[in-house]
């Protein structure tokens, strides 16, 4: 599962998710930059699971980061989105 930030407040979104994967006992994870810094893109590792179960956790996790800053970021897969966006850039720098 993947979360792509594109905004101005990488590093308060940097240090959220971070916060927030530790309150969820998520530790399972990997932060990229991208090709730009207000690009982040976190890699969740899980095991196998349906589009629609990567699709409810990813709705979850969107929620609990929306309570604390404005979106803009998307959550990789999607049933929202059609086959064809549901697609991640390479991640240029681990973080």
């Amino acid at each position: 599962m993947v979360i792509e930030y594109n905004g101005d407040e990488a590093q308060r979104f940097y240090h959220l998710i971070i916060h927030l994967f530790k309150t969820l006992d998520i530790s399972d994870y990997s932060i990229y930059q991208g090709k730009y810094a207000e690009r982040l893109q976190v890699f969740i590792h899980v095991s196998q699971l349906t589009l629609e179960e990567a699709d409810a956790q990813l709705e979850y996790l969107s929620n609990s980061l929306k309570e604390k800053m404005s979106k803009k970021w998307k959550c990789l897969p999607s049933l929202h989105l059609p086959e064809a966006y549901n697609i991640v850039t390479l991640p240029h720098k681990i973080l």
